[in-house]
């Protein structure tokens, strides 16, 4: 397929930046990022630029916060006394935690797995909510949970290459995510570049995409 559109399997390779030039995250064209197209798992920003883009082609883009990773939300900062994170065991600066609201009762967790990293984000424009929430402080009797996406409140530049265009498969257009086989194939033992500059992976895994 020659160019982008919905119900394909696009990967792409990119460096994600501050619009002071500041580096976020970069993802090279040796282990892209893949995605099927129309089903908003990326950001809606990013997915209208890639309409119609061709295989090979390489654009810019610039993303206000709102059609990014959403505006900066206070009311997801949250102060939580540390006898609710008993079950959760040690805590550090940076845990990811999920956490699940039942009437009124609050509970926090750590995920099961890299997809609930994907899966619960706060981007939407809903009250606080069942998702992940990332520990900012730790004090003597609280713990700062941040429930805002990493990148939230900023507005990016994507440096794009468009490096595969694909007919996706049965599941894969059931599914909306490409096949999680594919994640194992052709990777490399010896390729330790997988942490981005905020600390976690940049593997498709669990690079943060909604």
């Amino acid at each position: 397929m020659d160019f982008i559109e919905d119900k394909t399997k696009v990967s792409i390779a990119y460096t994600l930046k501050e619009l002071n030039g500041r580096i976020l995250e970069e993802v090279p064209a040796k282990f892209p990022f893949v995605y099927i197209h129309g089903y908003n798992n990326i950001i809606p920003g990013l997915e209208t630029a890639l309409l119609g883009r061709k295989l090979g082609e390489k654009f810019s883009v610039e993303i206000p916060a709102n059609l990014g990773y959403g505006l900066y939300r206070k009311d997801l900062l949250i102060q939580v006394p540390k006898e609710e994170l008993q079950e959760v065991g040690e805590l550090w600066l940076g845990m990811e935690l999920e956490m699940f609201m039942d009437n009124d009762i609050r509970e926090f967790q750590l995920p099961d797995t890299a997809d609930e990293f994907c899966d619960d984000l706060n981007l939407d424009g809903e009250d606080e909510s069942d998702g992940i929430y990332i520990v900012k402080e730790i004090y003597k009797d609280t713990v700062l949970v941040d429930g805002n996406h990493p990148f939230a409140g900023k507005d990016l530049i994507f440096d794009v290459e468009v490096v595969g265009i694909e007919t996706p498969s049965y599941t894969e257009l059931e599914n909306g995510f490409p096949d999680k086989d594919e994640f194992d194939e052709g990777y490399d033992d010896n390729y330790d570049d997988r942490y981005d500059n905020e600390g976690g992976y940049s593997d498709n895994e669990n690079r943060r995409w909604r």
